[in-house]
């Protein structure tokens, strides 16, 4: 997974649309980070992140402001989802 990426890029790999946010809605807090930071990167790569920093911090903290949840929690749960 590239880690640099334009704003433009950005918003069109890992902005939440239609059915992503159906399927997000049903979780809260760090749950909720985690799977739409897992839903999009899934998108892009056809895998899951074998480690949380396969993630670019620039993408958590765009998911993480879409779905009021601070960046910071998915670093502190991922340790687990990401195995």
């Amino acid at each position: 997974m590239r880690r640099d990426w334009e704003p433009e890029e950005l918003v069109g790999a890992w902005t939440l649309v239609g059915d992503d946010w159906r399927l997000v809605s049903n979780k809260a807090g760090p749950t909720r980070l985690g799977f739409a930071l897992l839903l999009k990167f899934f998108e892009l790569e056809a895998r899951f992140p074998r480690e949380p920093d396969e993630v670019p911090a620039v993408a958590v903290a765009y998911v993480a402001e879409q779905v009021k949840v601070a960046p910071e929690e998915f670093a502190k749960r991922s340790t687990s989802t990401c195995a």
